[in-house]
C-alpha cells in the first residue's frame, strides 16, 4: 500500500516559484492499476519521482509498505527501489547490447546473480510476447518492440510496483494499444502499476483507477502556480 499524505512540492525557476503539490493526499491499494491524468506540469512525473525517492517533498510524507520514505538513508535507497520497475518516457537501452544482453544488465546491476537469470530472462520475453527479440539491438527494433523490452526489463525482478512514464507518447496508435494491453497483463499478475500518461486512450483499461491531477479537478491534486 502507498500513503501519500499532506503532500507539498514546489520548483523555483527562472519565472518564479511553481507549486505543483499543496497539501495533496491519496492511498493506493495493493493491485490497482492507477492511471495519472493531468495537464502537462500537473505533477504526474513528479509524483512517480518521489515514489522512487529520487525526488522529496518538502511538506507531508509518503509511506510505501508502511515505510516512510523520508527515513530510509541513502545507502539504503537501491534496496527499497528493488521492489519497484520504471517503464521511463526514453526507452534508455544500452544501445550495444542485445536484448537479452541489456536485461541480464539490468539482473546485475540491482544485485542478482548470474545464475538462474536466463530462466528469469526468458520467462519475462515469453509473458511479453517478445522472446523471438532476444538477440537483437535496439536499433534493429520498432519503437515499439523497444518499449516492450522496457517493459520486460522493469518487470525482470518480479517487482511489486511498476511506474511508467508517458509509456505511449512516441508511438503509433496500434503499438500504443499493445503497449496498454500488455500493462494489463502485467497487473493481472498482481503487480501494482501507476502510469502517468496523456493518453485518453488508457482511460479504456479495465479495473483501472483515474487519479487526476488537472487543477481543475477537486479531489485531485490541487495545482498553485505563480
Amino acid at each position: 500500500m502507498i500513503n501519500i499524505s499532506k503532500v507539498s512540492k514546489n520548483y523555483i525557476t527562472d519565472h518564479g516559484r511553481i507549486d505543483v503539490y499543496n497539501d495533496f493526499s491519496e492511498v493506493i491499494n495493493d493491485g490497482e492499476f492507477i492511471v495519472l491524468t493531468g495537464e502537462s506540469g500537473s505533477g504526474k512525473t513528479t509524483l512517480l519521482k518521489m515514489l522512487l525517492k529520487e525526488e522529496e517533498p518538502d511538506l507531508g510524507s509518503i509511506y510505501v509498505d508502511g515505510e516512510n520514505l523520508k527515513g530510509i538513508k541513502r545507502r539504503n535507497i537501491p534496496f527499497y527501489r528493488r521492489k519497484i520497475g520504471v517503464v521511463f518516457q526514453d526507452y534508455r537501452l544500452i544501445q550495444e547490447l542485445s536484448v537479452y544482453d541489456n536485461l541480464l544488465t539490468a539482473i546485475l546491476a540491482t544485485g542478482g546473480a548470474a545464475t538462474g537469470a536466463e530462466k528469469k530472462i526468458v520467462d519475462v520475453l515469453t509473458m511479453l510476447g517478445i522472446d523471438s527479440l532476444h538477440k537483437r539491438l535496439p536499433k534493429e527494433m520498432s519503437g515499439g518492440q523497444q518499449q516492450k523490452v522496457c517493459l520486460a526489463r522493469a518487470m525482470i525482478n518480479n517487482p511489486r510496483y511498476l511506474l511508467v512514464d508517458e509509456p505511449t507518447g512516441n508511438l503509433d496508435p496500434a503499438s500504443s494499444a499493445e503497449i496498454l494491453r500488455l500493462l494489463s497483463v502485467i497487473h493481472d499478475h498482481g503487480v501494482t502499476v501507476i502510469m502517468a500518461t496523456h493518453d485518453m486512450s488508457a482511460l479504456s483499461i479495465k479495473n483501472k483507477r483515474q487519479i487526476s491531477l488537472d487543477k481543475n479537478i477537486t479531489g485531485g491534486g490541487k495545482l498553485y502556480v505563480s
